[in-house]
């Protein structure tokens, strides 16, 4: 701040002059945001997260390790947002199943009628149903609706 200041000419920024010193405790206030604000941003990626980045993922997802190392948290939460490639082919979709944590499944696709059944027999609680309804509905085309069955 100092340097930009002084070209201009019009404070005293010599010595210990009070323009001088309030100059110098903003400049100490304005670091520390500096700093919390690349903290954030390094914690919202995946790639760059170290703490509590990737807790608070892990927390959404239902997935908290934190006896792993950061390495292996951010792999597998990289592994599990990976979602649909542009095609939507069983192949893909069976891969974006796993990710999501679906393995005992069976998929019913009627394309004339705009529709996707999906069997999954996997046990899941009432929110991690939730949670993954809405990531499948996410990656599904717009004009197919889907509908869950959990056999009991």
């Amino acid at each position: 701040m100092k340097q930009k200041l002084m070209p201009l000419g019009l404070y005293d920024l010599e010595g210990q002059s009070e323009v001088l010193c309030e100059l110098k405790a903003y400049a100490e206030g304005l670091d520390l945001l500096f700093e919390y604000i690349d903290e954030l941003f390094r914690e919202n990626y995946i790639a760059t997260a170290e703490s509590y980045g990737l807790s608070r993922r892990e927390e959404i997802i239902s997935r908290e390790h934190p006896e792993q190392t950061a390495s292996q948290r951010r792999e597998a939460l990289i592994y599990f947002e990976k979602t649909v490639k542009t095609t939507l082919n069983d192949d893909d979709f069976a891969e974006f199943l796993e990710n999501i944590g679906v393995t005992d499944y069976t998929l019913d696709v009627r394309l004339r009628q705009g529709e996707f059944n999906i069997t999954i027999a996997d046990e899941k609680t009432d929110g991690e149903k939730a949670l993954l309804e809405q990531r499948i509905r996410a990656e599904i085309p717009a004009h197919m609706t889907c509908k869950f069955h959990y056999p009991e």
